[in-house]
């Protein structure tokens, strides 16, 4: 097996940090209790270039500078920073266990599928990264000795504890780690430090039972666990049914400028979780919340996307979201977003031919349309829908791209019904929206001139059921500038009392040929 680690050091101040719009971030610090002592945990950068540091008291901090913003550490917060983290990281693995402060992922059936332990590294690095987190990260052939390597890197490194040839290098990089990093350790540190014991290579050389009995059997374990002289079974972090995210903000937003990046952020979630189910996406949802008040009653903006062709690739959702977003009005400021994975289907591979096909182009189309749709708004882009009618007013509507899809969903597993135009039939590129009367001429039809007939009869009868029956003889006909024509005239029965009143009878153009 092989993992990597991701340990984010600063999780505290990453995760209120994220939550603020870049521009607006002030000097910050967050604050943790030990006993009646408050003390700063964590201050980022702004803070410290006013000289807070980590450890000081915050009584010493606000000496220093009054205008300090301070910020408790809040633990649910941290824990749902993480899941984003993992939902970003499920891409590249479905096998990830999450830590107090990052996240452990078994990569070793992920080499081939991204080029390579290098590459996945990067790749996987770049996701969690991009969710705001300062990140440390390594390497090894098991998940505690993975963490703990982690944990001693220095921000922005990876340790590689893996060899081709020999185990020896992970052993060598483990046995110089401080004793300090194991959990089980923590309540024992003074006196383990009193025995001259610095390092874990320390531990190990004292003997086994001894420490069992001294510091309790949790510790000989854990550092077994390490080395993989024990078997280490993981509880491996499972994403819900249904995505839904949440982020509160730290700030009123009120340009829509500000509010791209957490999106993205929750968009790349959405990506991951979609990766783990092997699923795309057909709908989805941004709320934007406001704060409510008498003067401000409208409480949400929301933002529904729908999506002519089912997708999973996060630049084409946040493309179509982010032209969206733009043309957006707020009609208050935004303090907090969700996002909503609606319908989901099962996802298609993507295309592997090495040149174009049928599919790659209906994508490329269907993907054009989207985002014309996204930014002219959804009415403005309409496609033609065929409906099973022989009557020819009746036989075809106007509706959004996307709807179409949905309707093959309700009727799949059928098939489709081809009623509507008989297989061997011509129709006209333009249908009239109401046939137009044409004038007589010596009862001959005229349109810029008198028309000869040059294909017809067609006889239409249909409508018995919904009281609108029609009973037509279509013709295709030709006028002197070469234009063809669908006209048609009423049918009825031959007689001899009404012979005259069929040579009489008008006659109605209902389409252009092209």
């Amino acid at each position: 097996m092989l993992w990597i680690a991701l340990h984010c050091p600063a999780l505290s101040l990453d995760c209120i940090e994220r939550r603020f719009p870049v521009a607006l971030i002030p000097p910050m610090a967050v604050t943790a209790r030990k006993g009646n002592r408050v003390y700063v945990q964590q201050a980022n950068q702004l803070a410290q270039e006013q000289g807070i540091m980590a450890h000081q008291s915050l009584a010493s901090a606000l000496a220093l500078f009054s205008d300090l913003v301070i910020m408790e550490q809040d633990l649910a917060e941290e824990m749902k920073a993480l899941q984003g983290a993992a939902y970003a990281a499920l891409r590249f693995t479905p096998n990830i266990v999450l830590q107090h402060t990052g996240l452990v992922a078994e990569v070793s059936t992920s080499l081939k599928l991204f080029g390579g332990l290098k590459k996945l590294c990067q790749l996987l690095i770049k996701a969690v990264a991009a969710q705001g987190l300062q990140l440390c990260a390594a390497v090894a052939p098991t998940a505690k000795g993975a963490w703990l390597l982690a944990q001693s890197a220095p921000p922005g490194t990876i340790i590689n504890g893996t060899s081709n040839e020999t185990s020896t290098k992970f052993r060598l990089l483990l046995d110089s780690l401080p004793v300090a990093l194991l959990e089980s350790a923590q309540s024992h540190l003074e006196v383990i430090r009193g025995i001259g014991c610095q390092t874990l290579v320390d531990l190990r050389r004292l003997p086994r039972a001894g420490i069992a009995r001294r510091f309790g059997p949790g510790l000989p374990t854990e550092m077994d666990r390490a080395y993989g002289d024990s078997p280490d079974p993981q509880e491996w972090f499972k994403a819900p049914e249904h995505f839904q995210q949440k982020m509160r903000l730290m700030a009123q937003v009120e340009s829509v400028e500000l509010l791209l990046i957490p999106v993205q952020r929750m968009i790349h979630q959405m990506y991951g979780w979609l990766a783990s189910r092997h699923a795309a996406v057909s709908s989805f949802s941004l709320v934007l919340q406001h704060e409510h008040s008498l003067r401000q009653p409208q409480r949400f903006t929301p933002i529904y996307i729908q999506l002519s062709e089912q997708s999973g690739d996060p630049g084409h959702l946040m493309l179509l979201l982010r032209e969206r977003l733009e043309r957006t009005k707020l009609a208050a400021p935004v303090c907090e977003l969700t996002l909503t994975a609606d319908e989901i289907t099962a996802g298609r591979d993507a295309n592997l031919e090495l040149f174009p096909n049928a599919q790659s182009e209906t994508t490329s189309l269907n993907r054009f349309i989207e985002k014309l749709s996204a930014r002219l708004g959804p009415q403005a882009v309409t496609g033609l829908k065929v409906i099973p009618d022989h009557r020819p007013e009746r036989s075809q509507r106007c509706e959004a791209p996307g709807n179409r899809m949905n309707e093959r969903k309700i009727v799949s597993g059928q098939k489709e019904s081809r009623e509507a135009i008989p297989p061997k039939s011509t129709r006209p590129a333009w249908l009239m929206e109401t046939p137009v009367e044409l004038k007589l001429q010596r009862q001959q039809p005229v349109y810029g001139s008198p028309l000869k007939l040059i294909a017809g009869p067609e006889r239409i009868e249909a409508g018995w059921w919904d009281d609108a029956l029609v009973a037509r003889d279509y013709f295709i006909a030709e006028n002197d500038l070469g234009q063809l024509l669908w006209i048609y005239r009423e049918h009825s029965e031959p007689s001899e009392h009404n012979a005259a009143t069929t040579r009489n009878q008008s006659w109605y153009l209902q389409g252009l040929f092209g």
